[in-house]
């Protein structure tokens, strides 16, 4: 494979690439299915060892001494200054010097010695060896002791099992690429298929590189796997070929028997029956040259292939070659492209025959019934078109998303009527969007369009279709899907203008966008009287049937929450909510109804009932993750209410393959994670990075999960100014929140900051802004962080409001934070003793949620209570003289940024030197340094 199309192998090349680095390896054996791309790695592997300084020798498979005198060939303008006991036989060898050549049995131990003494002269060689199954013996072995110096690496590939020879090197087995990097391979190519045709390749190529290649390139390469596979195929007995051809018409893992027996082979049950494969006339179905000849071919030698041998014979040539495995009674393919091979060896005639054969042996199997018949029999059909639904609810509840999804679109190309290739299309629309498929996802929706112009049709494709754009970072095209459909006619469903009205309001909530949310009423009125339900959600026992008033009342609350956060339209919802008991079973209806309310309790400030909700949303579910729906609510809920470290386990990006925006959203949660714990670091490297990836107009929540995780790294870090400018800008010029609802939530965070630099005036207005934007009944946890806020920048003044926020905060890092900053001023104002105790408090809070930079802070705290409870020196004499240049320096105006450029400290120790001034002279405030002097 070219080194151009080497895709997803970065940690395998930077495994190859510590071949002769200190303490690494100095040989490493690399193997892997045929075409997974081992050939692709050593050539990048080679070309990095290149640039890196290193001395490269290839060596290639050949007969006899050939690949040993490759080496020395290699070196031979080396070999001039070597002493003459080593550049004497090897000049000799290749015949530079008229001195007879040493006998080739001594052609290992020369090359040893001539590269072992070349590398010593070097900083190091590294010698790469391709197709090493195809070396012979006296090179495997002098590749082997090659490794036994410090200054020569060996990089080979070939089959396993691993030479004899290379029995000491360490083996880098090449698994299948990931479906994103699978994803990645196809898409670079020149030749861009059809999304559908792209899932269909992407399923079918098992992550292998060569079938990607292959499957995507519009003949079949020459040279390539699929041609070698075709050359194997030749060489067969007839019969094996035919068996294989029905195998691969399968398309499953299916039973040898049951795949004889559908070929007209005799089995160990008995021979074969007419039903069971063999026609009308007595023929048995096979398959062995293309076109007519094959079919004539082996119609009698297939069928006069009953001579009573088992039809284990007949598999067994296919074995050997190794072109499939039998496992267990069942026929596995060894390589995509071989069961590509296998199929394509056949007529189009002959393969309809095949499925016919194998429709007629799966009656007992409906969703494999339904597929080789459709294959069997072109046209619209409904019955056919029926079956094919049958076998995409089969494929959807064993999880197999691409498998459903084409079966449903099947159906849909078999329907008779457009209305019912249009609903059915609809659920291929959600299959795909289940699959994580955004590209095949639009194709189907835009089918959708082509067929009706049905209100409801429209807007129940709209909805998977606009959550997969949404999720796939094209949330403003989501929307357009959203009010496209709407704008169709009114639905004669109100539910589903609901559900329009539902996914809107997602997009709106993550975009932050004034147009999505202005558009909301509008939508949310085509639902009519159903959005206001005389049913609350959650009354009802979990486990029974709701009908659309239930959830049609949270999805209202819902929407009306994003609309005007300040109404709390969820509130009296969230007071009335039932949780299920325990290992209670579920019904979709209850998931979702959970799941929507969780968000709605989010919202509301109301962690804890979050967490449980949407907990039970997933309770039970077989892949015991949440949907890409929940999951970032999940994981915001979690880090709310304090459980850091199964907020971790949401925020696996693992998780979210194949969405992009969820990854970006997953990976700002992660880096106010690291922020929270401390790791400043770490949540700075990690909110640059996503940066990088993001479209702030799309993403909006993400870009303010990334300012407070920048806003709390930096303040850890001691630079006080860049900390207030990153966590300044989650509101605009007038201070008025830019997200609702995560823009409020980090004022107090916000007001702290702006007492450590100086920037109390303008803080005091984003707290009144964010006040005003929280109205008259705000949620207690916005109320103690008011407060907090308050408290923080009253000065003097401000005991009464901290003792309000400690009261009232039942968020335990809001609460612990609280407790840090009023035994902050307890200390300065009126009690180090009392003092102590909340700083305890608030130390031991920090310490069990992980918060350890604020732990360190609150310690700090408590140490400077007792130091100010003893007499010791105060006052502006107590300063050391850099911590005097630094006072002086901040006195002057300038941020921590510019002291530590001017003084060669890190902006960290900048505003380490100022707490202790601020400690040892009583000053609070950073206005108030310049009159020290």
């Amino acid at each position: 494979m070219p080194f151009a199309q080497l895709v997803g192998r970065d940690a395998e090349l930077a495994r190859a690439g510590r071949l002769l680095e200190p303490g690494g390896d100095l040989s490493l054996f690399v193997t892997g299915a045929r075409g997974s791309g081992k050939s692709a790695l050593l050539t990048a592997a080679a070309a990095a060892a290149r640039e890196a300084g290193r001395r490269v020798l290839l060596l290639r498979g050949g007969d006899g001494p050939w690949p040993l005198r490759q080496l020395l060939l290699a070196i031979r303008h080396d070999l001039a200054v070597l002493p003459p006991g080593i550049k004497g036989p090897a000049l000799a060898f290749l015949g530079l010097t008229p001195d007879a050549p040493p006998h080739a049995d001594d052609l290992p131990a020369v090359v040893h010695a001539a590269v072992t003494a070349v590398a010593a002269t070097t900083t190091g060689i590294l010698v790469v060896a391709d197709d090493a199954h195809e070396l012979p013996p006296a090179a495997l072995a002098t590749l082997s002791q090659l490794t036994a110096g410090p200054r020569v690496a060996v990089l080979t590939a070939g089959r396993m099992p691993v030479p004899e020879a290379l029995a000491g090197f360490a083996v880098l087995e090449l698994a299948p690429l990931g479906a994103e990097d699978a994803a990645r391979l196809l898409d670079d190519r020149d030749r861009l298929p059809s999304a559908r045709d792209r899932a269909t390749i992407l399923h079918r190529a098992e992550g292998n590189p060569a079938a990607l290649v292959e499957f995507g390139s519009a003949g079949s390469p020459a040279g390539g796997l699929l041609a070698e596979f075709t050359d194997a195929l030749a060489v067969l007995p007839t019969p094996a070929r035919t068996l294989l051809l029905y195998a691969a018409a399968a398309g499953f893992p299916a039973e040898a028997a049951l795949l004889s027996r559908a070929a007209g082979f005799p089995t160990e049950a008995g021979p074969p029956s007419e039903a069971a494969g063999a026609g009308p006339s007595g023929e048995a179905a096979g398959a062995g040259l293309p076109g007519e000849a094959a079919d004539a071919e082996l119609s009698g030698e297939a069928a006069g292939a009953g001579d009573g041998s088992p039809a284990a014979d007949h598999w067994l040539p296919a074995v050997e070659s190794g072109l499939i495995t039998r496992t267990d009674g069942l026929i596995f393919f060894g390589h995509p492209l071989a069961a590509e091979a296998a199929y394509r060896y056949a007529s189009a005639h002959l393969r309809r025959r095949v499925h016919r054969d194998l429709a007629a042996a799966l009656t007992d199997r409906p969703e494999h019934y339904a597929l080789q018949l459709a294959a069997a029999e072109p046209g619209p059909d409904e019955q056919i078109a029926t079956a094919l639904e049958t076998a995409a609810a089969i494929f959807r509840r064993q999880g197999l998303r691409y498998r459903a999804t084409a079966a449903m679109q099947q159906a849909a190309e078999r329907s008779p009527s457009p209305q019912a290739a249009a609903r059915r299309l609809t659920q291929a629309v959600a299959d795909a969007r289940d699959l994580r498929d955004t590209a095949w996802t639009t194709e189907l929706h835009a089918q959708v369009w082509r067929l009706t112009d049905d209100p409801d049709v429209l807007a129940a494709a709209a909805r998977p279709a606009a959550t997969a754009m949404h999720w796939a970072g094209r949330p403003h095209e989501a929307y357009a899907m959203v009010t496209a459909a709407h704008r169709v006619g009114p639905q004669a469903n109100p539910a589903v203008a609901a559900q329009l009205a539902l996914i809107a309001a997602q997009i709106a909530w993550v975009t932050g966008d004034e147009d999505h949310r202005r558009g909301l009423p509008t939508l949310l009125a085509a639902a009519g009287e159903h959005t206001t339900a005389e049913h609350t959600a959650g009354e009802r026992p979990a486990g029974t049937q709701h009908g659309g008033t239930a959830v049609d009342s949270a999805t209202a609350a819902y929407v009306r929450e994003v609309i005007d956060p300040a109404g709390h339209a969820g509130r009296e919802l969230l007071d009335a909510v039932v949780l299920p008991e325990p290992g209670q079973a579920l019904l979709p209806a209850d998931r979702q109804r959970f799941g929507l309310l969780g968000a709605i309790a989010y919202v509301e400030d109301r962690a804890p009932l979050a967490v449980a909700l949407l907990t039970a949303s997933v309770a039970g579910d077989p892949a015991a993750t949440p949907s890409f729906g929940t999951l970032p609510t999940l994981v915001s809920a979690l880090i709310d209410a304090g459980d850091w470290e199964r907020a971790d386990r949401f925020a696996d990006p693992g998780l979210v393959t194949g969405l992009p925006a969820m990854r970006i959203t997953l990976a700002a949660m992660r880096a106010q994670l690291h922020a929270l714990r401390g790791e400043s670091e770490a949540a700075l490297r990690l909110a640059r990075e996503t940066w990088e990836r993001l479209d702030i107009q799309g993403n909006r929540a993400a870009h303010i999960r990334l300012l407070r995780a920048a806003g709390l790294a930096s303040a850890d870090s001691g630079d006080q100014e860049n900390a207030y400018r990153y966590l300044r800008s989650m509101f605009d010029a007038d201070g008025r929140p830019l997200h609702p609802h995560l823009s409020s939530r980090a004022v107090a965070e916000l007001a702290i900051t702006a007492v450590r630099c100086g920037q109390q005036a303008d803080a005091r207005t984003v707290v009144a802004r964010v006040r005003d934007a929280a109205g008259a009944g705000p949620s207690g946890r916005m109320t103690a962080l008011l407060q907090l806020s308050e408290a923080v920048l009253a000065d003097n003044d401000g005991e009464a409001l901290f003792q309000q926020a400690v009261a009232e905060s039942d968020y335990p890092y809001e609460r612990a934070l609280a407790h840090l900053h009023y035994g902050v001023w307890l200390r300065r104002h009126r009690s180090p003793r009392e003092a102590r105790l909340v700083l305890a408090y608030a130390g031991r809070v920090f310490e069990v949620l992980g918060a350890r930079g604020a732990a360190e802070l609150a310690a700090r705290e408590i140490a400077v209570g007792v130091q100010s409870a003893t007499p010791q020196q105060s006052g502006p004499a107590a300063l050391t003289p850099q911590e005097r240049q630094v006072a002086a320096l901040a006195a002057q105006g300038l941020s921590n940024r510019a002291i530590a450029e001017q003084l060669f400290i890190s902006a960290r120790t900048v505003g380490t030197h100022l707490s202790r001034v601020y400690r040892k002279t009583g000053i609070s405030r950073r206005h108030q340094l310049g009159n020290l002097s």
